[in-house]
């Protein structure tokens, strides 16, 4: 969920992405934005999530904001902590990059317990192929591909 503090003229609002089609125009009302197009609106304020200040205090496409907050929902598991990683080690700031940035997670491995090389070696290979062999889990092959990736 990403929300954001919107403003048009002197009025601001507060806004909740995803939202559906009725939230968004009720949100517009609220600061008669409603005949704004594009769809570009000021965020005075990120509330959440605050690793998305780089929004803050720019003009931003609200339906972009809503698309990436849909995408941000189907993360599953440590995907958002993995989003959030790759978007500061790549620099990304706009919401296009963000965007993509969510349909190519497989691309930024996250490595957070280096206690175990092989499985490092193991971890990495799943997030970029998507499987391993079943009959190779000890393979040593997976410890020496740790020990360079760290």
């Amino acid at each position: 969920m990403i929300k954001l503090k919107i403003k048009y003229g002197n009025s601001k609002t507060a806004l909740r992405f995803p939202c559906t089609e009725k939230e968004m125009n009720a949100a517009l009302e609220r600061i008669h934005a409603e005949d704004v197009t594009p769809l570009e609106l000021y965020v005075s304020e990120v509330v959440f999530p605050e690793e998305l200040d780089c929004l803050q205090d720019r003009f931003v496409n609200l339906d972009e904001v809503n698309f990436l907050g849909k995408r941000m929902d189907s993360f599953f598991g440590d995907e958002e902590y993995q989003f959030y990683e790759a978007m500061k080690l790549e620099d990304f700031n706009t919401l296009p990059d963000l965007i993509n940035l969510s349909f190519n997670l497989n691309r930024y491995p996250l490595i957070q317990d280096i206690g175990d090389m092989g499985k490092i070696g193991r971890e990495y290979l799943l997030t970029v192929k998507g499987c391993l062999p079943a009959d190779d889990a000890d393979d040593p092959k997976y410890a020496e591909l740790g020990r360079e990736l760290i």
